[in-house]
C-alpha cells in the first residue's frame, strides 16, 4: 500500500538526512496547517493555527515504517515517540484538500524557537545553520 507523506524539515532533499527518502515518490509541494518551531538540530511541526511548507511524497509501507523508527515513533505508544504521524489536510498548493500523513512533534515546546513562517529550509538559510 501507498501512503501520503508530508515532510517539511531535514528529510527534504538538500537537507541531512534526504538519504533517508531515497525511493520515495514525489508528488508535489503543499502547506499544512500548523506552526514550526526550531527543537535543535530539526523542526517539530505543531498542528494548530498558521501554516508549515514542505512537500508531499509517495511511500510505501515498509518505507514508512523505516522512517517511523527515523523519527522516533513508538508504533502504538504516543508517550514514548518523540514525532507522532497523524493525517492532515492539504491547505495550500497544487494539492489543496488532500489527505496526507505527516510527523507531528510530541514533545514539550517551552524554550523553543518560533519559526514564524513555516518554511524550514528559509530558516535555516536566515540563521545560517547547516540543516
Amino acid at each position: 500500500m501507498t501512503n501520503a507523506l508530508f515532510i517539511y524539515g531535514t528529510l527534504m532533499p538538500g537537507l541531512r538526512l534526504e538519504a533517508e527518502m531515497h525511493g520515495a515518490r514525489w508528488i508535489g509541494a503543499a502547506q499544512v496547517p500548523g506552526r514550526l518551531v526550531d527543537v535543535g538540530r530539526y523542526p517539530g511541526l505543531l498542528l494548530g493555527e498558521g501554516q508549515v511548507t514542505g512537500e508531499v511524497y509517495e511511500v510505501d509501507d515498509a518505507h514508512l515504517a523505516r522512517l517511523d523508527v527515523v523519527e522516533a515513533m513508538v508504533l502504538g505508544d504516543r508517550a514514548a515517540s518523540q514525532y507522532w504521524r497523524e493525517e492532515v489536510t492539504v491547505v495550500g498548493g497544487p494539492l489543496h484538500g488532500r489527505s496526507v500523513q505527516t510527523y507531528v512533534y510530541n514533545r514539550p515546546v517551552q524554550g523553543c524557537t518560533p519559526i514564524p513562517h513555516g518554511d524550514y529550509r528559509r530558516y535555516i538559510r536566515e540563521v545560517g545553520r547547516e540543516s
